[in-house]
């Protein structure tokens, strides 16, 4: 949530804006579909994985928790997803839908990933989004990240998510309890969208973006600023709306085997990071119907978590966005006073977030807050052993026995005085 750094832009055109997951590997099998490799023409199948992320982030506490309150994540509260559109096949609950670009029918699955993320209800036993009480607002920006009119298809641009921002804003002022807006694009420096954010944020609303993939070939928007790891790069100049004060920028951690525990690989360095979130082995819907795994670490779905996150603390603190923002960062595992460029103020941790006690000012500056313990009984303090209590026990006896000596002598002396004196008289 810094201020970016103006007059830098993304490479390349508004149409290759968009911050996609790496690459994805080849699927292995039927049930282990790729959500990046799935079209809405692939055979639908369920993949019968849970969600690794999940498991990381402890959301079987977190229901427990919620159940013992009586809430449902995200209860009440609606996220807004300005995406790629998200398939009507999806298992969520839906706020209203709108696109901005002239098709309304959804052939990407980006967006439908993200709000499956924040959202997905339950399939059986096997958990989908973060928050499945909440309602999803579909705001379709973009056909494809690298549409063009040739294939009838509309890339992203900046003026469609503009549109899309505005449309929140107003809904949001209207009535609708509308407290997230997932926007999970790498757009170029903006005033219009950052003028957009601002006012979301002033009517309650927490913007939420990712913070960065690092470029995995020479076709990605970003490799001709970022084409290899350089020590002191800086993506809060280059990728907005992350880098704008009043949004939530997000990471990605290298969660999953064999990854190891640097996340350079698929992120990049961001002064402007405020969280982390793990998503390799993620589990969300696809455009067809079914569902599929996100096989690799990247920042929108960290984003879409992240947001679902929130929506879930809005449902029980229905709090002001800085204080929402403040309780994320103050209860994550890092420290929010000395963020890093990879992970920010640390992995977000949502049971923390749920119950720890704060205190939270109306800016956003968290106060902890000390619980008590119960009263209890306090036992008599032990006196210290005393080491010479030995010596003064016998230097008192020997003190008695010499008193008691001085008294004999004092006492026969005059007797032993006359006994010599009438000796010496008889001699």
């Amino acid at each position: 949530m810094t201020s970016p750094r103006p007059g830098v832009l993304v490479a390349g055109s508004l149409a290759a804006g968009l911050l996609v997951a790496a690459p994805a590997t080849p699927a292995v099998a039927a049930v282990e579909a790729d959500c990046t490799e799935v079209t809405t023409t692939t055979e639908p199948v369920a993949t019968d994985r849970r969600s690794e992320p999940l498991e990381l982030l402890g959301m079987d506490d977190v229901d427990a928790e919620l159940e013992r309150r009586g809430r449902r994540p995200g209860q009440g509260v609606v996220v807004a997803v300005v995406d790629s559109g998200v398939a009507p096949s999806a298992d969520v609950a839906f706020a209203g839908r709108e696109s901005f670009v002239p098709s309304a029918e959804v052939t990407y699955h980006h967006g439908t990933a993200v709000a499956g993320l924040i959202a997905g209800r339950p399939q059986g036993d096997q958990r989908i989004g973060i928050a499945p009480a909440a309602r999803i607002l579909d705001l379709k920006v973009y056909d494809d990240p690298v549409g063009s009119t040739d294939n009838g298809t509309e890339p992203v641009r900046t003026p469609a998510v503009v549109a899309a921002l505005r449309s929140a804003l107003r809904k949001a002022k209207a009535g609708m309890n509308l407290r997230v807006v997932n926007v999970s694009l790498a757009l170029p420096d903006d005033p219009r969208v950052e003028r957009q954010v601002r006012r979301l944020w002033r009517a309650g609303a927490v913007v939420v973006a990712p913070s960065g993939n690092r470029p995995q070939g020479s076709d990605d928007p970003f490799y001709e600023t970022f084409p290899e790891f350089v020590p002191g790069e800086n993506a809060a100049e280059v990728v907005f709306p992350a880098g704008y004060d009043d949004v939530v920028a997000v990471s990605t951690t290298a969660d999953g085997a064999g990854r190891g525990d640097d996340p350079t690989p698929w992120v990049l360095w961001n002064t402007a990071t405020d969280l982390a979130a793990p998503t390799a082995g993620g589990v969300s819907f696809s455009v067809n119907g079914g569902t599929c795994l996100l096989t690799e670490p990247a920042t929108s779905w960290a984003a879409a978590e992240v947001s679902g996150v929130l929506a879930l603390l809005q449902s029980v603190y229905d709090e002001s966005p800085a204080r929402a923002v403040a309780r994320l960062l103050a209860t994550a595992d890092g420290r929010p006073d000395v963020p890093n460029p990879l992970a920010g103020a640390g992995v977000v941790r949502p049971l923390e977030a749920l119950t720890r006690p704060l205190r939270i000012d109306e800016d956003g500056t968290p106060e902890q807050v000390r619980v008590e313990p119960a009263p209890q009984k306090a036992d008599a303090p032990q006196r210290p052993p005393d080491v010479l209590a030995e010596t003064r026990h016998d230097a008192v006896w020997w003190g008695l026995l010499g008193g008691a000596a001085l008294v004999l002598a004092v006492v026969l002396r005059p007797v032993l005085s006359r006994q010599r004196s009438r000796r010496t008289t008889t001699s």
